[in-house]
């Protein structure tokens, strides 16, 4: 059963009660990783944990759009995108989801060039959680998923490669 979470605008992620971050850097520009972002079919392809994506809605991109998230085959979130800048950044709030324990769910990908084709991207998750789930990330659960989330950037890096090399 899905529930409604309270939404959020970007700048909440500045003062999230816990936050998941990670960052990698890529041979590659801002356009491609944004493009890649954008493809919201190809997420099961590079995030593990991500099972189908589906786009909801009329609109099909920018601040305003939806998507539905499948996650292991036992969970989904619905998500609104909140941010929408081509080359630069990327987020959505979570406003229904069938994981309990959140109050809060809030994504931010931020996407800067560092050098000719290269480029550092930042993947950060902002929660607020339920006391129980609070405790339980505070006891380890962030830092699993600090380390999923980072292995989802490392896949990225690659299934942009491959794109890439057509």
């Amino acid at each position: 059963m899905a529930k409604k979470l309270r939404t959020r605008p970007p700048d909440w992620m500045d003062n999230a009660p816990v936050k998941v971050s990670a960052a990698r850097e890529f041979a590659t520009t801002p356009d491609e990783v944004f493009e890649a972002l954008c493809d919201h079919e190809s997420w099961p392809e590079w995030f593990e944990a991500i099972e189908r994506v589906e786009r909801l809605g009329d609109q099909r991109e920018g601040v305003g759009s939806r998507r539905r998230v499948h996650i292991n085959k036992r969970f989904s979130v619905d998500e609104e995108f909140n941010v929408w800048e081509p080359g630069k950044a990327w987020g959505f709030t979570v406003y229904e989801a069938s994981i309990g324990g959140l109050r809060t769910l809030n994504e931010l990908v931020q996407i800067q060039a560092i050098a000719d084709d290269r480029t550092r991207i930042t993947y950060t998750m902002g929660f607020d959680p339920s006391p129980v789930l609070g405790v339980l990330m505070k006891v380890g659960a962030k830092a699993v998923m600090r380390k999923k989330l980072g292995t989802a950037l490392d896949n990225l890096g690659i299934h942009i490669a491959e794109k890439r090399r057509g």
